[in-house]
C-alpha cells in the first residue's frame, strides 16, 4: 500500500467534508439576567431580581472532527440588568447594561428524527462594554467609567437545543443557555452575571455536497 497515494486522498476528503459542512447563522431572542453580589465582607445583596433584555447574534458554523461535532464562531449584542431594592438608600435600584460579545462554541447532536435534531451546546464568551445605566428612583448613573461593568466580562453558557431542516439550504432552531459571569467586581467584592438565554435562529447552508 502506497502511503504518499493514501494520504492526498484522506487530505482531500477532509476538506471536502468541511467544506460541505459550512453554515452561518442569524439569532435573536430574550434574555433574562440577574447579579449575584456580595460586598467585601462576603455579605450577599438578597433583593436583586431578573430583568428580561434581548439579543441579537450572527455568526459561522462548522464540522469538526466528526460529523455530529460543530464548531462556531459569532459576534452578538446582548443585554443584561437587574433590579432591586436598598432599605438603606430606600429607594429602587435598577441595571441596563450592554454588551458587544464574542463567542466560541461546541454543540454535539445526541440523536435526531427524521428532520428534526437534538443537540447539547457549549461556549466560552468574551464580552465588551458598551454602554450602561444604574437608576436610583428618579436619578440615573452612568456606568462607562465603573470599574464593576466598564472591563471584559468573560462567561460561560451551556445549554440545548432542537433543530429543524426545512430543505438543504435553509434549518430552523430554538435554543436554551444558561450562563454565568467570572467576577466583574475588583477588590475583596464579588460580582457575576448571571442569565437565561432563548433564542430563536436561521442557520443557512454555504455548500453541499
Amino acid at each position: 500500500m502506497n502511503i504518499k497515494r493514501i494520504l492526498p486522498l484522506i487530505l482531500l476528503f477532509s476538506i471536502s467534508t468541511v467544506v460541505s459542512a459550512q453554515q452561518i447563522f442569524l439569532e435573536t431572542g430574550k434574555t433574562s439576567s440577574s447579579f449575584i453580589y456580595k460586598n467585601s465582607q462576603g455579605v450577599a445583596f438578597e433583593n436583586l431580581q431578573a430583568t428580561n433584555h434581548t439579543f441579537m447574534t450572527m455568526g459561522y458554523r462548522t464540522q469538526v472532527f466528526v460529523e455530529k461535532l460543530k464548531t462556531s464562531l459569532s459576534i452578538g449584542y446582548f443585554g443584561y440588568g437587574a433590579t432591586g431594592s436598598d432599605h438603606t438608600l430606600e429607594g429602587i435600584l435598577d441595571w441596563n447594561i450592554n454588551y458587544l460579545e464574542v463567542s466560541g462554541g461546541l454543540d454535539y447532536s445526541l440523536y435526531a428524527i427524521k428532520k428534526t435534531e437534538f443537540y447539547l451546546k457549549g461556549m466560552l464568551s468574551t464580552g465588551f462594554f458598551i454602554q450602561g445605566t444604574q437608576s436610583l428612583n428618579n436619578e440615573i448613573i452612568n456606568l462607562k467609567n465603573t470599574d464593576d461593568f466598564n472591563k471584559t466580562m468573560i462567561s460561560f453558557k451551556t445549554g440545548a437545543g432542537v433543530l429543524h431542516s426545512v430543505s438543504k439550504e435553509l434549518s430552523l432552531y430554538i435554543q436554551y443557555l444558561f450562563g454565568k459571569s467570572v467576577n466583574q467586581a475588583n477588590d475583596n467584592e464579588s460580582l457575576k452575571i448571571k442569565s437565561h438565554n432563548v433564542g430563536f435562529g436561521v442557520l443557512i447552508e454555504l455548500f453541499n455536497k
